[in-house]
């Protein structure tokens, strides 16, 4: 073999071995950071409700990846779509808050929570992490009022930070329901969170989207 030959292919090697050195230290970062998130996630839900007397938490079911973001309806679902977007705050009012574990479900589109071999709160259930600006999404479907009742629709949230331990804060409610009382509007708009009841607006595709932002 030449020595030509030779060090072309030494030359080939070496190259072969810097050009893996960047992706090796890219998948170590990237599995770093998972493990971080999850590491955040765990340290999280040591401060969930764990209370097999109360039915109104679900903090400590979250699954591992959970986002900023979260769909709760399926292209089948024959209702009404809904998007909120949200940017959760201190207690300032204005300074974000990342790294807030919601929790939140509501009722189907005949107002009822779980059926047959479902959760208890039924399929319109999920989680969302607040970014680093505070912020997180839901799509879903609009909720149905309970069955033979005048509960206006709603839907539940609670609050879990590594900090704060879970909290049952007040529900989303919407503008123009019915069933929506001057009581709802008094207790809900008091107090030191924003005011949960949701005007929503059609969006270019036809969705119901609204804004619920949330002071801790």
């Amino acid at each position: 073999m030449s020595n030509s030959q030779k060090s072309r292919r030494e030359f080939l090697q070496q190259a072969s071995v810097m050009l893996a050195v960047p992706f090796i230290l890219n998948c170590r970062t990237d599995t770093s950071a998972q493990d971080k998130s999850l590491g955040l996630l765990d340290e999280i839900k040591k401060n969930a409700i764990n209370d097999p007397s109360s039915e109104w938490w679900g903090a400590k079911d979250a699954p591992p990846n959970v986002g900023f973001k979260t769909t709760l309806a399926t292209a089948s679902d024959q209702a009404p779509r809904l998007r909120i977007t949200v940017t959760v705050y201190q207690s300032d009012g204005k300074t974000p808050a990342p790294n807030i574990l919601i929790y939140l479900y509501h009722t189907d589109a005949y107002g009822i929570y779980g059926r047959t071999s479902e959760h208890r709160h039924g399929k319109y259930r999920g989680w969302v992490l607040t970014d680093t600006a505070g912020r997180y999404g839901i799509d879903t479907i609009m909720p149905a009022s309970y069955p033979s009742s005048t509960t206006a629709a709603h839907i539940h949230m609670t609050l879990t930070g590594k900090n704060l331990r879970e909290d049952w804060i007040d529900s989303i409610l919407f503008e123009g329901d019915r069933f929506l009382t001057t009581r709802d509007r008094v207790i809900r708009k008091g107090g030191f969170r924003f005011n949960p009841v949701l005007k929503l607006e059609k969006d270019a595709n036809g969705v119901l989207a609204g804004v619920r932002d949330i002071r801790l």
